[in-house]
């Protein structure tokens, strides 16, 4: 690999590794099994294809409009920075269990999520998997990188973050039979360590260029 190569591989994976785990489709398959119970298998693949592709879309539509946002609400990328560090400490503090859920999605709406007949938009698109977290590390990102072929780099990150959700939807009994509910929460505050640790370092960079 050439260096500029090597230079768009490390931001695809320093964008896909935080985006899978803000989109934390572990800590979601309980929701998705809860939500398709009683469906049939043709039925839940269908559900996690729709939920994981809209929330593609949505992901992909922050990731072009990113400038056009910030620009409208005079918002520089530093403040950006701190304000989505915060956020992402947040949901790292709820993946960890040390506060209570609800960043993501409130009790009502997993609640209609059980009654409703279609799930995968609401609220398993969003705000489960592209919710606040995730449009706003979109937002950052795509102001964050000046390297050649940005938008591409970002877009592709985020559709194998979406396909990592997708397939861990469609694998999602055999991975609750094979890890069962304590197997998937120590994943999900392993995962929440790691997000924590990212969010600090967002913190950081936008405190360092506040100077």
């Amino acid at each position: 690999m050439i260096p500029e190569d090597l230079e768009i591989l490390k931001h695809f994976i320093t964008v896909l590794v935080p985006l899978i785990i803000i989109m934390d489709p572990f800590g979601n398959l309980p929701f998705f099994l809860l939500f398709t119970k009683g469906k049939t298998r043709l039925e839940r693949t269908k559900t996690a294809a729709i939920a994981s592709g809209v929330a593609c879309l949505i992901l992909i539509f922050f990731s072009i409009t990113g400038d056009a946002v910030l620009s409208f609400f005079h918002i520089g990328l530093p403040a950006f920075q701190i304000a989505g560090g915060f956020i992402f400490f947040m949901y790292a503090l709820q993946l960890l269990h040390l506060i209570p859920g609800g960043i993501r999605s409130t009790e009502e709406e997993e609640q209609e999520g059980i009654a409703k007949e279609h799930v995968a938009l609401v609220p398993l698109a969003t705000p489960l998997l592209a919710g606040p977290g995730a449009i706003t590390a979109v937002l950052v990102w795509q102001q964050s990188y000046d390297i050649p072929f940005n938008l591409f780099t970002l877009t592709a990150a985020i559709g194998a973050a979406c396909l990592a959700v997708f397939c861990t939807f469609f694998l999602g009994e055999w991975i609750l039979r094979i890890l069962g509910i304590g197997g998937i929460r120590v994943i999900t505050r392993i995962m929440g360590l790691v997000l924590a640790v990212i969010a600090v370092q967002f913190m950081v960079d936008g405190f360092m260029q506040l100077r």
